[in-house]
């Protein structure tokens, strides 16, 4: 139940990004996001999403992807993805880390290739509000670890 449930958020994940990585490719780039989520619910919102790669920070892994709220949130949002290059798909949820202020933050590891990602769900924000976040959507291209 729980893999047809999550082959279905990779679906709606390729589905509202496919007119992003098709209609313009050049906008894989990094921090912040392409699209940034919406939020519903609260009215102080929530901060920029980022996501970074090892051109960004020499401690991420070249074949890995950092998503971070740039603000002190309680819970995170989930962090969908799919690597179009090699169909790899996973799901994570942004949880706080005192590495980076206690921001939530999680560190996806999709190889290298085209990866779409949707930032969504449930969220606290850094003033306690409830908020429930539409898709945000971000293409990014990995470089990927280098052959041995």
């Amino acid at each position: 139940m729980l893999h047809s449930r999550f082959t279905v958020r990779a679906a709606a994940v390729a589905a509202l990004g496919g007119a992003v990585v098709v209609g313009a490719p050049a906008l894989a780039i990094t921090a912040p996001i392409d699209v940034q989520p919406t939020p519903l619910g609260c009215q102080g919102g929530v901060a920029t999403v980022q996501s970074l790669t090892h051109t960004d920070n020499d401690g991420i892994e070249p074949d890995d992807l950092l998503f971070v709220v740039n603000e002190q949130g309680r819970s995170g949002p989930d962090v969908n993805w799919i690597n179009i290059t090699t169909g790899e798909t996973g799901a994570d949820r942004m949880t706080p880390t005192e590495e980076i202020l206690n921001a939530p933050a999680v560190l996806v590891e999709p190889e290298g290739g085209v990866v779409l990602s949707a930032v969504w769900g449930p969220y606290e924000n850094a003033t306690g509000e409830n908020c429930f976040l539409l898709p945000g959507i971000d293409v990014t291209e990995l470089a990927g670890e280098p052959d041995d």
